[in-house]
C-alpha cells in the first residue's frame, strides 16, 4: 500500500493566514493520491491567477486538469508552509479555452492527452464543447483522430460530464462529496436519471440508509405513496428487524410499522408486499413475511443439516469402549458418565451438539474426542466464529484452529466463500466452538461448505446471548430434537470452588449473586447506583485495585463491559474515563484521535490485513504521514491503517457485552445500572460474568442486578429453523 508523504500531525490554524474559505481553479499536479480513501495532496492552479496553492484532503475521483471549487480552511504546516485543507469540493465546467485544453489533456480523459487536447481546441475553438456534446462525428475531421480514438474521446467526455452533473446534483441534495462519488461509482453516468426515477436506490450504497434516501425523495417531490417507496420501506423494516435478531416479521406487525413510518394508509401495504414477492425480494407465508435471503438461508440450512446428519461418514474401525479407555488414560482424567456418553455420542453420530456452562467439562470432552478421532485416522478441523475464540480453542486443545471465514476461504472481493456445495472443505471431522454465536446466514454457509461424509460437532453455551446476527441457531437445533444433544449441567468440584462459576450457574437458576465477602474470592459486587460514581469506581478498580490484588496489567488483562454504548455507564463514557486514566495525552492530539498506547478493537473483518471483527490491539504510533496509525495485535501481528481505514477501529478500554462474546479475559469489570433497564436480562448478565477467568467485579445498582437476574424474557426470536428441521414446514 502506498504511504503518504510526511504530513506533521500538529498542523494548526494560524491567525495571519489567508481567510478564504473557498478556492477555484484547476488541479495542476497530484503529489500523492490514495485510491482507496481518496486522500489527495496536489497543486491547484487558481482562477484568480495567484500562485499555485497546495491543497490536501479527500478528493475522490478528481484528476489533473479538472477544474474544481474547494471549500475548507488554511493551515500552516511547520515543514511545508501554508496549505489549504479541503473539507468538501464541487466539480466545475472549464470556462476558457485554456481551462478546456487542460481538462481534455488531464488524467481523467481517455484517448486524448496534451497533444490532441491542444489540437482539438485549435481546430474547433469555442465550439468544441458543443461538438463533444452534440456533434461528436465532427471529431474525425481533426488530423490523427480516427473512429476508435473518437469513440474513446466521446465516451470519456460523457463519463466526466455525467460525473460532474451527478456530483453537483447529489451534493445539492445534501450528500457529502465522498458519498456522492460512491453513488456515482455505482450508478455511472446515468446517476441523475436513476436517482430521479428511484431515489431509494441510494440505500444500496454503504453509508446511506432509508431515512436519508427517503428525505432526498421528498426533496425531489416524489409522491408519498410511490410503489418504490413502499417497497424500500418494507425492506428497511425487515432489515432493521434482522439487526434485532429476527429472521421475519409477523405480517400484521410489518403492515402496521410501514404505515406508521410512511404515514400512508395500511391498505396500500399488502399490494406492495405482493409486488415485492413477485420481484423475489420478499417471501410471504401469509402470517409471516421474510426477505428472500433470510428465508432462503433458513430453508437451505435446515435441508443441508438433515443431509449431513443422515449421510454415511468415512468408514473406520470403531471401538467406542476401547477409545474411551484410551482417551481417559491419555488425558490422565477420570471421565464422568456424562462425559463418556458425550464422547461416545460424537464418535457414533454424524452431527452432535454439546452444550454446557463454565466448569462443566466441555474442553475435556473435545480434547478426548479429538484424540479418539485422530487415533481412528481421521483428518480433523477446528474452527470458531471469531479470531479470539479460535485462539482460545488452540490454547485449550493444542491444535490449530481458524475462524469460520478462513476455514471456508472467504473471498472479500466477491463476498462469497470458496468452500461451498461445488467445492467443499477437505477433512473428515469438524469441531466448531462458541456455536451460540453463529447466525442464520453463517450456518447456511458453513453447512454448504462441508462434504456430506464429514462429521460435525457444535460446541457452545446455549444459555449465553444469541448471535448478533439474525437467528438463534444453536437453540433452534437443540429445540428441534433432530440432532443428538448432550447438555452438561454438573459443575466439576475444582470449578465449583470458584465464586465466578457458582454465581454464574446461580444466575441461571434465578439467584441474585451477592459477591464474595472474603478478599480471597473472585466474584465481587460493588453498589454504586449513580452512573457517574459507578464510572469513577470502575476506573479505580481497573487502575488500582485489580493490579494491586491480582498483579494484573490494567491495560492488557482487564476488560470493562457494559450493556450499551451511550448514556450513563455506557462504553463511550467508560472509554473516555479509562483512556484518560490509563493512557493520558502527552502532547497535541492527532487528527484521528488515536493516541499511541490506545487500546483499540477491530469492528469489521479485514481479510487483506488478516484482522477480524473483535480483534484487540494497541496503537504503536502514527503511520502514513501522521494521517493513519500502526496497531500491534495479539500474536505479534502489526497492521498499518490509512486515514480512510480508521473507521475499522474503535476504542476498546470498554466494550459492549455483546462484543465480548467468544472472548475470555483474566479480569472483567461489568457495569449494571438502572439506566440500562431495556437491555437487562439473565443471559446478558450470565454472558458478562462468564467472560472472566480470575476475577469478575460487577459495579452498579442492586436493583439493576436483580432485574438482570429476574428478567429472563422468552429468549425467542422470529425464527422457524426448529420447525423446518422437524419437517413441519
Amino acid at each position: 500500500m502506498p504511504r503518504e508523504p510526511p504530513v506533521p500531525v500538529d498542523s494548526t490554524v494560524v491567525a495571519d493566514l489567508p481567510t478564504d474559505r473557498s478556492l477555484q481553479g484547476t488541479l495542476q499536479h497530484i503529489v500523492y493520491r490514495n485510491d482507496d480513501s481518496g486522500f489527495t495532496i496536489g497543486r491547484l492552479d487558481r482562477d484568480d491567477r495567484s500562485i499555485p496553492t497546495t491543497i490536501k484532503g479527500t478528493l475522490p475521483g478528481v484528476g489533473t486538469g479538472e477544474r474544481i471549487q474547494v471549500l475548507g480552511r488554511w493551515i500552516e504546516d511547520p515543514r511545508y508552509g501554508p496549505q489549504f485543507l479541503v473539507e468538501s469540493f464541487l466539480p466545475l465546467s472549464p470556462d476558457t479555452a485554456d481551462a478546456l485544453e487542460r481538462h481534455l489533456g488531464g488524467s481523467l480523459m481517455d484517448g486524448i492527452g496534451p497533444v490532441f487536447a491542444r489540437r482539438l481546441v485549435e481546430h474547433f475553438g469555442p465550439d468544441l464543447i458543443d461538438v463533444l456534446d452534440n456533434h461528436p462525428e465532427r471529431l474525425r475531421g481533426v488530423p490523427g483522430i480516427g473512429p476508435t480514438r473518437a469513440a474513446r474521446i466521446v465516451d470519456s467526455w460523457r463519463e466526466q460530464r455525467g460525473r460532474r452533473d451527478a456530483l453537483l446534483f447529489l451534493q445539492g441534495l445534501g450528500l457529502s462529496a465522498s458519498l456522492a462519488v460512491r453513488v456515482h461509482k455505482m450508478l455511472g453516468h446515468h446517476t441523475v436519471e436513476a436517482i430521479r426515477e428511484d431515489p431509494w436506490k441510494l440505500t444500496e450504497v454503504r453509508g446511506i440508509g432509508f431515512p436519508t434516501a427517503d428525505g432526498l425523495a421528498k426533496e425531489l417531490g416524489v409522491a408519498p405513496e410511490h410503489p418504490r417507496r413502499l417497497a424500500a420501506a418494507l425492506r428497511y423494516l425487515l432489515d432493521e428487524a434482522a439487526m434485532d435478531g429476527d429472521c421475519y416479521l409477523d405480517r400484521s406487525v410489518l403492515v402496521e410499522r410501514v404505515a406508521s413510518l410512511l404515514s400512508v394508509p395500511a391498505a396500500l401495504i399488502p399490494v406492495a408486499i405482493s409486488a415485492a414477492v413477485g420481484a423475489r425480494d420478499l417471501v410471504d407465508e401469509g402470517a409471516r413475511v421474510w426477505t428472500f435471503e433470510s428465508w432462503d438461508d433458513e430453508d437451505a440450512a435446515a435441508g443441508r443439516l438433515r443431509v449431513l446428519r443422515d449421510a454415511t461418514p468415512k468408514e473406520v474401525d470403531l471401538d467406542v469402549p476401547g477409545l474411551l479407555l484410551w482417551a481417559q488414560e491419555r488425558s490422565g482424567l477420570q471421565l464422568t458418565p456424562t462425559q463418556r456418553e458425550a464422547i461416545g455420542l460424537a464418535l457414533v453420530n454424524k452431527v452432535v451438539v454439546i452444550t454446557g456452562g463454565p466448569g462443566t467439562g466441555k474442553t475435556t470432552i473435545v480434547r478426548a474426542l479429538l484424540d479418539g478421532w485422530e487415533r481412528m485416522g481421521l483428518q480433523v478441523r477446528l474452527a470458531a466464529p471469531t479470531g479470539r475464540a479460535a485462539r482460545r480453542m488452540e490454547e485449550a486443545t493444542g491444535r490449530r484452529a481458524s475462524t469460520l471465514h478462513r476455514l471456508l476461504d472467504f473471498q472479500p472481493a466477491q463476498q462469497t466463500f470458496g468452500r461451498n456445495l461445488q467445492s467443499p472443505l477437505q477433512g473428515d471431522a469438524l469441531v466448531v466452538d462458541e456455536a451460540s454465536m453463529i447466525d442464520a446466514q453463517m450456518i447456511r454457509c458453513l453447512l454448504d461448505g462441508l462434504p456430506d461424509p464429514m462429521r460435525l460437532v457444535l460446541v457452545g453455551d446455549v444459555d449465553q446471548l444469541p448471535s448478533v446476527g439474525p437467528g438463534r441457531v444453536l437453540a433452534d437445533i437443540i429445540d428441534s430434537a433432530v440432532v443428538p444433544t448432550i447438555r452438561l449441567d454438573v459443575v466439576f468440584r475444582q470449578a465449583e470452588q470458584s465464586d465466578i462459576v457458582r454465581a454464574a450457574h446461580g444466575v441461571l437458576k434465578g439467584l441474585v449473586p451477592r459477591g464474595a465477602t472474603s478478599p480471597d474470592g473472585d466474584f465481587f459486587f460493588i453498589s454504586r447506583p449513580d452512573p457517574a460514581a459507578a464510572v469513577r469506581t470502575a476506573v479505580h478498580v481497573v487502575a488500582e485495585r485489580i493490579p494491586q490484588r491480582w498483579n494484573l496489567d490494567p491495560t492488557r488483562d482487564v476488560q470493562v463491559l457494559s450493556p450499551q454504548r451511550r448514556g450513563g455507564g455506557g462504553i463511550e463514557a467508560l472509554n473516555e474515563a479509562l483512556r484518560e486514566k490509563l493512557n493520558p495525552a502527552t502532547g497535541p492530539e492527532p487528527p484521528h484521535r488515536f493516541r499511541a498506547g490506545d487500546r483499540v478493537m477491530q469492528i469489521r473483518n479485514a481479510y487483506d490485513k488478516d484482522v477480524f471483527n473483535g480483534d484487540v490491539g494497541f496503537v504503536e504510533g502514527p503511520g502514513f504521514g501522521g494521517k493513519g496509525v500502526r496497531v500491534a495485535f495479539e500474536g505479534g501481528r502489526t497492521v498499518d491503517y490509512e486515514a480512510g481505514e480508521l473507521d475499522m477501529l474503535t476504542q476498546a478500554w470498554a466494550v459492549t457485552i455483546h462484543k465480548s462474546q467468544g472472548s475470555e479475559y483474566p479480569a472483567v469489570v461489568v457495569l449494571l445500572l438502572d439506566g440500562h433497564h431495556r437491555m437487562l436480562q439473565r443471559n446478558l448478565l450470565y454472558t458478562a460474568m462468564t467472560r472472566g477467568r480470575r476475577v469478575v467485579v460487577v459495579v452498579g445498582s442492586p436493583r439493576a442486578l436483580e432485574n438482570a437476574v429476574t428478567r429472563t424474557g422468552d429468549g425467542r426470536r422470529n425464527t422457524r429453523l426448529a420447525e423446518r428441521l422437524r419437517g413441519e414446514l
